[in-house]
């Protein structure tokens, strides 16, 4: 028996859910519409729809799945994070505390019966647990930016103002001259960019020469719709070689003993100017001072 146009057609509907079941369609606009039967056309037309539909439910609900996976993750690190910064907080600096006051305590109430070697070894370990506490701290500092963030207008010029005269001492001691140019109110995190900038200007401080022509200049401009900062020092300067990653976690381009530091300001201050959508660097001669830039963008999306 000759097979009907309409038994053909189920046929070919039958076949196409069969497909469109497995994730295939055959089904082009062009076969569609080259069927002469209107009813035809409008079933072809919807299973095509359907095969679309089913197509990107399948999309949405993969991309919804791998967020939540994202998610749990990131969960599972920030509970990470507060157990560490609970052991750093308790378990791990308390421990410091108490090596170097009781080793404070030993040197002081024995100083007259140890011999120098004694001397040294007590030094080294309060010298040594002293410095545990800084990076300890540091990493605390480190890990809590951005935790409690609140966006505000932040006046640049009376921030930096109040910074140098935290730093007030410092600025004396090293016979600094602080050359500040005209800053903006912009648009930010103000405790951040308080480290931001408490940061930089300290480094620049720390990393001057020992002669009495020492400047930091700290300047801003308004670039491509971004606010755009630099702070200018003629100390010390640094490497090219080091210049792409001063900005790492714990690196450290001077001897400990020259210079204090944990290693984590600079890697601080590139998660605090990511926070605003800017980006941060250095342009620097050895010998000769260096030059840090960032941007901040115009307008924080939170």
């Amino acid at each position: 028996m000759k097979e009907s146009n309409d038994d053909h057609f189920l046929k070919t509907v039958f076949d196409q859910i069969l497909s469109i079941s497995k994730g295939k369609c055959t089904l082009t606009d062009e076969v569609i519409f080259s069927n002469k039967n209107e009813l035809h056309r409008s079933i072809l037309e919807g299973l095509l729809f359907l095969h679309q539909d089913l197509e990107l439910y399948k999309i949405e609900l993969r991309e919804a799945m791998e967020m939540e996976y994202k998610l749990k993750i990131l969960e599972e690190k920030n509970s990470q994070l507060e157990q560490f910064k609970f052991a750093a907080s308790h378990d791990l600096k308390e421990p410091i505390r108490t090596i170097t006051s009781f080793s404070s305590l030993i040197l002081q109430s024995n100083k007259d019966n140890l011999n120098k070697q004694g001397k040294e070894y007590l030094d080294f370990v309060i010298s040594a647990s002293t410095r545990m506490w800084a990076l300890l701290t540091g990493l605390l500092n480190y890990t809590e930016v951005g935790m409690e963030r609140t966006l505000s207008n932040v006046n640049i010029k009376e921030l930096v103002a109040t910074i140098c005269q935290d730093l007030y001492a410092q600025i004396q001691e090293k016979k600094v001259d602080i050359q500040i140019q005209n800053l903006p109110i912009i648009e930010g995190y103000g405790l951040e960019l308080r480290q931001l900038f408490q940061n930089l200007i300290s480094n620049a401080l720390k990393f001057s020469k020992n002669d009495n022509f020492q400047t930091i200049k700290i300047a801003y401009h308004k670039v491509d719709g971004a606010h755009q900062f630099s702070i200018e020092d003629n100390g010390i300067g640094i490497k090219k070689e080091y210049q792409s990653s001063i900005f790492e976690i714990f690196r450290r381009l001077n001897r400990k003993d020259e210079y204090e530091g944990t290693g984590i300001g600079l890697a601080m201050c590139q998660r605090i100017v990511a926070m605003h959508y800017g980006r941060i660097w250095v342009e620097s001669a050895e010998g000769k001072g260096s030059k840090f830039f960032f941007t901040i963008a115009n307008k924080i999306l939170e």
